[in-house]
């Protein structure tokens, strides 16, 4: 285990460790508490992308969970508070978990350089959520919507495209090699 493997999977252990802690301050304590987890959540992310070794399947992998795990938890919980719009939020969250997915199953897969710059735009536009999450409580929940709404557009034109290339090569090349 190297170095940055090791503070890549700490780090996600922290972001994990935070999403309890977030539901807490929400729960017990003022409304700006939560504000303080998500943006520890937002640096944990951060430094994340800084060791993933993007070529390593099991940091694609945790970085997946992490992921899927932060914005279910996160958007479920302002749902509950009413901080934000119910159905584009479990429409984003579903695409989220279809993303997510697609980038596991197809961690080997080389991609033009359109849909890695996507993916790129999905993981700042995490980013960009998160931050409008912080200040979520205080009643500025157009940025967090615009937020939601640029992660759910990155996610289809990446879904679709996924499913596309999946369709295309891999289906069609299955059935051609069982025809032989």
């Amino acid at each position: 285990m190297t170095k940055n493997d090791r503070f890549f999977k700490i780090l996600f252990a922290v972001e994990l460790a935070l999403l309890p802690l977030t539901i807490f301050a929400h729960l017990f304590l003022p409304v700006w508490a939560v504000a303080i987890f998500v943006v520890a959540i937002l640096l944990a992310k951060i430094w994340m992308e800084l060791f993933k070794d993007r070529r390593n399947r099991s940091h694609v992998i945790i970085d997946a969970i992490g992921s899927i795990c932060v914005f279910t938890t996160l958007l479920i919980l302002f749902i509950i508070a009413g901080y934000v719009n119910k159905p584009l939020s479990i429409v984003a969250i579903v695409f989220i978990i279809i993303m997510n997915l697609l980038l596991c199953l197809m961690h080997d897969k080389v991609f033009p350089e359109f849909i890695d710059a996507v993916d790129y735009c999905y993981m700042l536009f995490e980013c960009l959520t998160l931050v409008a999450f912080v200040f979520l409580p205080f009643e500025y929940d157009l940025i967090t919507n615009i937020g939601l709404f640029a992660i759910l557009l990155t996610t289809v034109v990446s879904i679709g495209y996924k499913l596309y290339v999946f369709v295309r090569y891999d289906v069609i090349n299955a059935n051609f090699r069982h025809k032989k």
